[in-house]
């Protein structure tokens, strides 16, 4: 993949400039801007060939070859040199590097007169129409969203619904069977979230298994559905124990169960066993692509099959997808559109992914004839009709997307991917340069449905991200192809020669590691399983690594052989105790994530003010900085978990671009005046914009107070703080904030009164959970921008605001586990403002009747 490697070489020549200037001798300098004008003619070369409508000629594929062989053997010779430069004497680094870039720059030169003395290429053909896409045009990017597809499923969708209310006492499976990406899961989730079927059943589990499972991940994934208790990944408990905790929560209550993606009769078997069978209309949905998983789960359950869709359901719902629901097809594009469809073969996601194309290229008959040549010589010529279509969508991408997409290759099979996380290892791996951008990136490959949002915040904001398994097939292939990512499964498989690694096994094997440990090539190395105490020793051999991320691996002490690893951008750690002094040695370092083993707080050493590039430091526990040097952390923007000690003047001061914090409070910190001070400490970060606070151990609760709080705030989170009431003036005096969260007695006390002067001006969330609130004096005045309201387990809660209906921003109010009377209260709201007309207020009520009985 040239462009990434030419890419990447530019920042690493941009950054070598920034960070260490003492070492840019004139000649140095002269050198570096050669070689930053070579690479722009490569960059701007590359991104006009693959703009090209016709496939590379054999001649353009091999010069791209040529190009990522010259740009990665001299961004390797680079970062070696600056590597091995901590090693000389500090007189010499300069005359060092100097040397290194001479011969570099020669055969870069060379390697441009190559691309220049080409034929193949020319400004003409640059504006004679050959070109494939039109830039980044989104005029007229069709709003495409693989989880609302109905088209064609309606009548699946019926007869699902009917089978889960039928009459029949015992416990029922009902397989849905269908190829892959026929819309299995999409009907299964359909019927789970139907309001008729949320109300028959007590319980609602859903359970993704795919192909390569973990019981006990399984087994703590149905428990955290059934319990109310936060499921702890290391509980002490045994899958057995899980197996009878889970079986005592459904014993004797109507459940739903979906089991998504089953590959195999071994999993069934083990999970039935958690169901028991109570003859009172218990249901169980399974989906699978293999005939023989669905028949044995319940060979007297006829599967309920998903058929391709019909001509007419596919062109309704490609034209769906890339006009909408308000726009006509134009007459010119109608018979190529349904050619288009057609040739999709019925399968949704061949036409959802087609749909994301035809929605970036131009709408002209001339585009959408290519397109129908394309999909049609893939289906005839190709053995896997989908990977095929995505094939041709992933070849259409623009350079600078495909290693974004081809990332995701990265992560387990079925993982919901942390948008956060994942846009920051782009910025670590050099694919770009600022995190606003990487949020672009998604966005268009989300529109191309190559990448699908799994989870979103109230307000529609995208939190996770996944792929489809054929999504992910298509990803592997390529990957592989390219050179780009190699994942493996098998833990004794020798490393081969690529940059980016993946282990989805335990790595105990020492050939596994070792195979590659004279191999400069690499940059990133993902463990998402255990790592033995015998590796890690071998990291220290991957000099140029830049992300480093060991998920699950504890290490009883900080390993040191990391702090060699000098071009590490992101660092994760599973486990881990104190991190040591000799981090700072890191100085490229701009992620770091570790979880700590102990039950003190980790102590993070001085000289992390040294850091001056991180840019989110995330500890599991809460952390003590250390008194402040002269430096700061200019670039840090996310920091978690800050003991609430630690909030100073001093350290706020230090760290003045934060936006994201994360506080932790211990008893003798979260009291009185002492309270009131840290809080007041917070005003200093200005460009805050969203704050967790959490208290552990406290009992004695505070008084009520007066302190200022960032008026940046947008997201205000608040758990175990215990205040008051009246401390909420505080709170409504702030702005900007969007989202309140009020968690496990974040506020203390049996009755809220908000006065008609406090109003919460730009507040469109607000979430109440556990508390001993019985009586909330308010009304539509106080918060006049509100969209979503939910309440969880407010036991005592007697009624909702009654004038709350009058909110006209209101979309929707939620009870979970509350009183009956907050309940009725809720629905006397909502039948008041059907009765003037207004239904556009969703009302989601569920298990209250149980909150009723607890409280009293």
């Amino acid at each position: 993949m040239a462009y990434v490697a030419v890419v990447s070489l530019v920042g690493t020549l941009k950054q070598l400039v920034q960070l260490k200037p003492h070492w840019i001798s004139d000649d140095t300098r002269k050198m570096v801007d050669s070689l930053l004008e070579s690479l722009e003619y490569f960059q701007d070369f590359l991104e006009n060939t693959s703009q090209r409508r016709r496939e590379y000629c054999a001649k353009v594929k091999e010069l791209e070859r040529e190009i990522r062989s010259a740009v990665s053997e001299a961004e390797d010779v680079i970062e070696l040199q600056i590597y091995k430069i901590k090693e000389v004497e500090k007189g010499k680094a300069r005359e060092a590097l100097c040397e290194a870039l001479s011969p570099l720059v020669e055969k870069i030169d060379v390697m441009k007169r190559k691309v220049m003395g080409g034929s193949f290429v020319t400004n003409e053909d640059l504006q004679t129409g050959e070109l494939l896409l039109p830039g980044h045009s989104s005029i007229h990017v069709a709003k495409l969203s693989p989880e609302t597809v109905v088209v064609g499923l309606e009548d699946d969708l019926m007869r699902i619904i009917t089978r889960l209310k039928g009459s029949m006492s015992s416990r029922e499976v009902i397989p849905i069977l269908g190829m892959g990406g026929i819309g299995k899961t999409t009907l299964a989730k359909m019927t789970y979230d139907d309001p008729e079927i949320r109300d028959r059943f007590d319980m609602h589990i859903w359970v993704t298994v795919s192909q390569e499972y973990h019981t006990r991940e399984l087994l703590l994934g149905v428990l955290s559905c059934v319990s109310n208790d936060q499921i702890k990944q290391e509980t002490d408990d045994d899958d057995d124990k899980l197996m009878d905790r889970i079986f005592k929560k459904l014993k004797g209550r109507r459940y739903l169960v979906v089991m998504d993606d089953i590959w195999s009769n071994d999993v069934w078997d083990l999970m039935s066993r958690t169901f028991p069978e109570d003859d009172n209309g218990s249901r169980i949905v399974l989906t699978s692509r293999i005939r023989g998983v669905a028949m044995h789960a319940d060979p007297d359950s006829p599967p309920h099959e998903v058929s391709l869709l019909n001509a007419d359901d596919s062109w309704k719902l490609l034209h769906e997808k890339v006009f909408g629901a308000q726009q006509v097809c134009p007459d010119e594009l109608e018979d190529i559109g349904k050619q288009v469809a057609q040739r999709c073969q019925g399968l949704p996601l061949a036409l959802l992914v087609v749909a994301g194309h035809l929605s970036k290229i131009e709408r002209t008959p001339e585009s959408w004839k290519d397109v129908a040549k394309s999909v049609s010589k893939v289906v005839v010529n190709e053995s896997d009709n989908c990977l095929g279509v995505l094939a041709m969508s992933y070849n259409y991408l623009p350079n600078h997307l495909k290693p974004c997409f081809l990332y995701m290759g990265v992560f387990p099979e079925d993982s919901d991917v942390n948008i956060e996380r994942l846009i920051n290892l782009w910025v670590s791996e050099g694919f770009l340069w600022e995190e606003l951008v990487g949020r672009d990136c998604l966005e268009d490959l989300v529109s191309r449905n190559l990448i699908m949002v799994r989870n979103r915040r109230f307000n529609g904001e995208w939190k996770t991200c996944g792929v489809h398994d054929l999504v992910r097939d298509l990803i592997l292939r390529e990957a592989e192809k390219e050179k780009f990512l190699h994942v493996t499964k098998d833990p004794s498989a020798k490393m081969i020669h690529v940059r980016r690694y993946s282990f989805h096994s335990s790595i105990y094997q020492d050939d596994c590691l070792r195979s590659s440990s004279s191999d400069h090539l690499t940059r990133t190395l993902h463990f998402f399983r255990s790592l033995g105490s015998k590796q890690v020793p071998l990291l220290a051999c991957f000099k140029l690594l830049r992300v480093l991320a060991v998920v699950q691996y504890g290490f009883e002490e900080f390993p040191l052989v990391i702090t060699k690893l000098l071009h590490l951008r992101y660092l994760q750690l599973g486990y881990c105790d104190d991190p040591h002094c000799s981090l700072s040695e890191l100085y490229n370092l701009q992620i770091f994530i570790v979880r700590s083993l102990g039950h003190n707080p980790p102590t993070i050493h001085k000289t992390i003010w040294r850091m001056k590039h991180l840019r989110h430091l995330q500890v599991s526990h809460s952390i003590f900085l250390p008194k402040i040097p002269s430096k700061k952390l200019q670039n840090l923007e996310g920091l978690s978990c800050l003991s609430m000690s630690s909030c100073t003047f001093e350290l706020f001061s230090a760290i003045p671009n934060l936006k994201t914090l994360t506080l932790h409070g211990r008893q003798k910190d979260c009291q009185g005046e002492k309270m009131s001070e840290h809080l007041n400490n917070l005003s200093f970060l200005k460009r805050l914009e969203q704050l967790k606070i959490r208290c552990n151990d406290l009992y004695l609760f505070p008084i009520p107070c007066k302190y200022n709080l960032p008026a940046s705030l947008k997201r205000l989170t608040l758990s175990y703080t215990f205040l008051p009431w009246e401390d909420m003036a505080n709170i409504v005096k702030l702005p900007k904030l969007e989202v309140l969260k009020i968690k496990n007695y974040g506020f203390y006390g049996d009755v809220w009164r908000i006065n008609d002067g406090e109003i919460f001006n730009q507040l469109k969330f607000l979430l109440i959970r556990t508390n001993d609130l019985m009586q909330w004096k308010a009304g539509s005045v106080n918060f006049p921008m509100l969209q979503r309201l939910v309440l969880r387990a407010c036991i005592y809660l007697q009624e909702i605001p009654k004038d709350f209906g009058e909110i006209y921003t209101l979309e929707s109010i939620e009870l979970y586990n509350c009183r009956r009377s907050a309940a009725n209260s809720v629905n006397e709201i909502q039948e008041q403002q059907e009765s003037m007309g207004n239904d556009c207020l969703n009302v989601l009520i569920d298990d209250c009747s149980r909150g009723a009985d607890h409280a009293s």
